[in-house]
């Protein structure tokens, strides 16, 4: 016996587009939700031409970063990562002195 083919309605395939273009969760999430098959949504989303959309890429509506924001941000992570680094360095030399004291 073959494997069976699921057949969708037209109108099920316009909905779960639709779906899936206006929600801001990413296209495995949707699929998964309705028991589609990913590559089948995406095929349904790409021949409606609504494959815009990336899967690592921000949520739909979310303003795009310019080269500014993107370097603000970026110098605040290198100083959140030295203060991390140095409260790291802080807690080792702590947790040495400590293991002496109880010697």
């Amino acid at each position: 016996m073959g494997t069976r083919v699921k057949q969708y309605t037209g109108e099920f395939v316009r909905r779960a587009v639709r779906l899936c273009d206006e929600s801001p969760r990413p296209i495995t999430e949707v699929a998964r939700d309705l028991g589609v098959q990913y590559a089948t949504l995406y095929g349904w989303m790409k021949k409606a031409g609504k494959t815009k959309r990336r899967e690592d890429g921000p949520p739909a509506g979310a303003p795009p970063q310019t080269t500014q924001a993107l370097q603000a941000e970026n110098e605040r992570l290198r100083r959140e990562l030295e203060e991390t680094k140095k409260q790291l360095e802080f807690a080792k030399k702590a947790a040495a002195f400590f293991a002496q004291q109880n010697k």
